[in-house]
C-alpha cells in the first residue's frame, strides 16, 4: 500500500493519516459491527500507534462495555456521527473503521471473524482466514497474512 494513507469523516470536521503500514484487514460479522456500521459487517484496518495521528479536528469518545477487563472506546465525529475507530487502552494498535479512508478501492479484507454471526446469504472465499468467532492467535494469522499479501 502506498503511504501515507489519508481519511476522515463524512464532514470532513476530522482528518487523519496513517504513515506505517496497516497489520491487518478483516470483516468482523459480529453482532455490534452489524449494529454501528448498519451493515452486514464492519471492516477494520489494525494501525499501529506511532503510524496514525489526526490532522484535522479530534474524535469524541465513548467507553464500550466488552466480555473482557479490557477499556474499549469507540472513536467517533461529533458533528457527523462516522465512526473513525476502537481502541483500547494497552494495546499497540486501534482498529480504524476501513471504510473511512479516502481511496477504499484498494481494500482487499485477507479475513473474516466472528462468522457465526454472519448474515446467512454472504459467502466466504476459499482463500479468506474465517473465524468463528474471535481469533484465538491474538490476530496473528491475520497480520501474517496481510503481510504476504502485500508483498506479493
Amino acid at each position: 500500500m502506498k503511504l501515507p494513507l489519508r481519511g476522515g469523516c463524512q464532514c470532513g470536521a476530522i482528518r487523519f493519516e496513517i504513515t506505517k503500514q496497516p497489520l491487518t484487514l478483516y470483516c468482523c460479522h459480529c453482532t455490534a459491527c452489524q449494529q454501528q456500521s448498519s451493515s452486514a459487517f464492519g471492516m477494520s484496518m489494525l494501525v499501529e500507534r506511532d503510524g496514525f495521528r489526526f490532522l484535522k479536528g479530534a474524535p469524541t469518545a465513548f467507553e464500550i462495555e466488552t466480555k473482557s477487563k479490557a477499556s474499549k472506546m469507540g472513536l467517533f465525529c461529533d458533528a457527523c456521527g462516522t465512526r473513525i475507530a476502537h481502541d483500547s487502552k494497552g494495546k499497540p494498535a486501534l482498529s480504524l473503521k476501513a471504510g473511512t479512508l479516502d481511496d477504499r478501492a484498494m481494500l482487499r479484507p485477507v479475513g473474516h471473524i466472528w462468522i457465526r454471526s454472519a448474515q446467512d446469504w454472504i459467502t466466504f472465499r476459499d482463500e479468506d482466514l474465517i473465524y468463528e468467532d474471535a481469533p484465538d492467535d491474538g490476530y496473528f494469522a491475520l497480520m501474517e497474512r496481510w503481510a504476504a499479501q502485500e508483498h506479493a
